[in-house]
């Protein structure tokens, strides 16, 4: 009798293929799609209009080279900012891309968006209807995966849209059972575990496969770790640079 396939691993390129190109631009993510990532991982923000937005930092100074925070400048404003020449000059004029844009630019992924929506932001209820209301209208919900440090937002979102899948993100192990046990009880929901710790904590990945609860462990750029991974039965990792293995 012939052994079963190996599984094959859901490679999630980090803010797009952010090794290659300038992290959360349209740049990125095109590489990442062309050189064979599953999916896509990256950050949302909000602008000072309430425009949900891709970007990580929370000021603008590593990225662009000019102080300020993000939530202070309007959509217009942050449109008139080189998100790309801080990587390489030959992307400079890449700007912050709307998630909308963002979507469109992702439509041929093969898999899901993994959003990591930023805690600082000011999600008021319209502004939750009207990122609901895009990920609907671009029909994502069986595509994309809802996560953030802001539990009080990944809990609105639920409520309005109990359709999606939700990630709960963890760090230590003193987190991890916590939110196992709420990735367990609401359902369609995975883990977003940092790398080490699983290595570290082997019985995490058992205890939650027996839960029936997913693991998506980041930030892995160590091919022989990312196998380490697989062989415990982590098939979902988030990386800057392992993408086309």
């Amino acid at each position: 009798m012939s052994s079963p396939p190996e599984k094959k691993l859901e490679i999630v390129a980090h803010r797009g293929f952010s090794a290659l190109a300038p992290e959360n631009t349209l740049a990125a993510f095109a590489a990442a799609i062309k050189w064979g990532a599953d999916s896509l991982e990256f950050d949302i923000q909000l602008s000072s209009d309430g425009v949900p937005i891709v970007i990580h930092d929370v000021t603008l100074d590593r990225i662009c080279g000019t102080p300020g925070l993000v939530k202070e400048k309007t959509l217009k404003e942050l449109k008139t900012l080189d998100v790309g020449s801080w990587f390489d000059m030959q992307f400079s004029g890449e700007r912050i891309p709307t998630l909308e844009e963002a979507l469109a630019a992702a439509k041929t992924i093969k898999k899901y968006i993994y959003f990591d929506v930023k805690p600082h932001c000011d999600w008021n209820d319209a502004v939750v209807d009207l990122f609901v209301n895009i990920l609907r209208n671009g029909k994502w919900e069986n595509r994309c995966v809802i996560s953030s440090f802001n539990e009080e937002f990944v809990e609105r979102v639920r409520r309005i849209a109990p359709e999606f899948t939700f990630g709960y993100i963890v760090a230590s192990a003193e987190a991890y059972q916590s939110q196992l046990e709420k990735a367990s009880a609401t359902g369609n929901s995975v883990m977003i575990s940092l790398y080490k710790l699983l290595l570290e904590n082997p019985s995490f990945i058992e205890i939650s496969k027996s839960q029936g609860v997913d693991i998506v462990a980041w930030t892995v750029d160590n091919l022989e770790e990312a196998r380490q991974l697989a062989s415990m039965g982590v098939w979902r990792i988030i990386t800057n640079s392992l993408i086309g293995i």
